[in-house]
């Protein structure tokens, strides 16, 4: 008996700790554009929608997550950032020789709500208790540091066009809401999102102005 009344003593301490409120790198969600074939991003979600798809993940289990998958792998193109920028104003043709350094940044990365929380291994971060297993992804979580590439370009533009080269790339979107329970009771629940990039390569664009 004495077992069995510090084992619920136990569970108890564990239940009753602070779930870690988590937004988890905001990288990609401060990028210029992002563009989804369909769906939309876990930032975009409206209240009604949560409560919607919360819907769904109600119902308590002794232990484990409810999932509710509402976007998966939807394939996306995005505008990273403008690395440079100028405005030819005048008639005749201007040749800009430009240098444009880029840098390898996460494979994978995550972002979630609520009090949905994740791990550090190194400077990956992965969402705790299995979430990745249960949403069936295959995919790497992946960070090359310090990798950089620079490149002078020669580029012509034109009377009255503006030159801008972009970092730019495609790949996809999962993401959908999840509660996990422990003993029938709920300690975590809210939005989760991961954002995988398949290419990403500087994008050279002129505009008529």
């Amino acid at each position: 008996m004495k077992k069995i009344i510090m084992l619920l003593f136990v569970i108890l301490l564990f239940l009753v700790q602070p779930t870690k409120q988590v937004k988890a790198s905001d990288d990609y969600n401060g990028y210029a554009e992002i563009m989804l074939e369909s769906g939309k991003l876990l930032s975009n979600y409206t209240m009604a929608e949560y409560d919607e798809y919360y819907a769904s993940i109600s119902k308590r289990r002794f232990w484990g997550w409810n999932v509710n998958i509402v976007n998966y792998k939807v394939p996306c193109t995005y505008i990273a950032r403008t690395v440079y920028e100028t405005t030819n104003s005048g008639e005749e043709e201007i040749v800009y020789e430009i240098s444009v350094t880029t840098e390898t940044e996460v494979k994978t990365n995550i972002n979630a709500t609520g009090t949905i929380s994740y791990g550090l291994n190194g400077t990956v971060k992965k969402f705790k208790h299995d979430l990745d297993a249960k949403v069936s992804l295959e995919y790497k979580y992946q960070i090359t540091e310090g990798t950089k590439r620079t490149e002078k370009l020669k580029v012509p533009v034109e009377g009255k066009t503006k030159l801008l080269v972009t970092i730019s790339g495609t790949g996809y979107v999962t993401n959908g809401v999840a509660a996990f329970y422990m003993f029938w009771v709920e300690v975590e629940k809210g939005g989760f999102e991961y954002f995988t990039i398949t290419n990403e390569y500087q994008k050279i664009e002129k505009v008529a102005i």
